[in-house]
Order: C-alpha cells, then sequence, then structure tokens
C-alpha cells in the first residue's frame, strides 16, 4: 500500500485494503494518481474560484468562456452545448446550467442553429470577449501561484508525466483532446 493510501483514515479503505489483498493487488499507483489528479484539480478550481470572488464567474464558468473565446480565435463562429460538454468534460445538463448563468449576465448568447433547429449554438457577446480578455492576465498569475511550489525543473518534470500519462490514457480509449 502507498503513503496516500495509508494516510487515508476513512473507515471504508479497511474493507477496500482487504478486498485488495484477497484478490492479490499489492500496488495502488494507478488509483493514487487518479486520485491526486482529482484532488489537485478540485484544489485548482476552487483557489481559482476564490481569487475571482464572483459568484457568477466560477472557475468551470471562466473555463467555459475561455473554451468559447478559443473556439472563436480558431474561426468557429459558435458551437454548440453538446460540443461544450464533451470539451469541459461535464453532463450537458451541467453546461446547460453555466450557459444559462453565464446568459444571464450577458457573456454569452445562445441562437437556434439555422442548420438544425433543435440545437442551439452559443458564441461569446462583446462583453464576454471583454470579460476573456480582462481576466487571462490576472487568472494566469494566480494559476503561476497556485504551483509556485514547485521549481522550474519540477514543473517541466510535471508537465512531461501528465502529457505522458496522457498520451498513454488516449491510447487505450481515452477522452478526446481537451
Amino acid at each position: 500500500m502507498t503513503a496516500f493510501m495509508q494516510m487515508t483514515s476513512h473507515p471504508g479503505y479497511a474493507g477496500f485494503q482487504q478486498m485488495l489483498a484477497a484478490a492479490d493487488v499489492e500496488n495502488t499507483d494507478g488509483l493514487d494518481v487518479l486520485r491526486l489528479v482529482r484532488a489537485v484539480n478540485f484544489a485548482f478550481d476552487s483557489a481559482l474560484t476564490d481569487a475571482l470572488r464572483d459568484d457568477t464567474l466560477t472557475a468551470p464558468r471562466w473555463y467555459l468562456l475561455l473554451r468559447l473565446w478559443l473556439e472563436e480565435q480558431a474561426g468557429n463562429a459558435g458551437v454548440n452545448p453538446t460540443h461544450l460538454s464533451r470539451m469541459q468534460h461535464v453532463s450537458k445538463n451541467t453546461i446547460s446550467d453555466h450557459l444559462r448563468s453565464l446568459e444571464e449576465v450577458g457573456l454569452i448568447e445562445r441562437e437556434l442553429d439555422q442548420d438544425d433547429r433543435r440545437q442551439f449554438i452559443i458564441r461569446l457577446t462583446a462583453a464576454g470577449r471583454d470579460a476573456v480578455r480582462v481576466s487571462i492576465p490576472g487568472h494566469m498569475r494566480t494559476m503561476n501561484t497556485l504551483i509556485a511550489a514547485l521549481t522550474p525543473d519540477e514543473t517541466r518534470q510535471l508537465l512531461d508525466l501528465l502529457a505522458k500519462l496522457h498520451g498513454a490514457l488516449r491510447g487505450s480509449g481515452g477522452q478526446q483532446e481537451c
């Protein structure tokens, strides 16, 4: 059992450890990496949301605005919610909630798709573009501050390792490119 699993004091882990031992599974590195990546992602999003100090523009909603801005920069006039759901790795219900919130404050607009009248096309408004443009420098500084515990060499090493893991996961049928 790894140190990360040993530190976990959840009462259910005793049964989990017994189940693994009965199945002759000694290595939990895959689980440990997954748990740490998710924990870091959650902590990162929480810290970014705190830095935003805005109930409307949470980290997931800021990432959504950034995704729409990137799509626009790539020449896409707008994208549908299903595409956004896939690219942001969240459910359609979650995307709908975020889009509704962003639309209420005027950062995005939705329009019926003329090619498929069952779909909507989502695009940034001028205010949404301005929000992304104005917020990016500060958010980048915040994100860099969050990883300040790592040296530049450690940051490069972590990026290399995560890219390698991402490539391995994609090769085994993982998610599409983010």
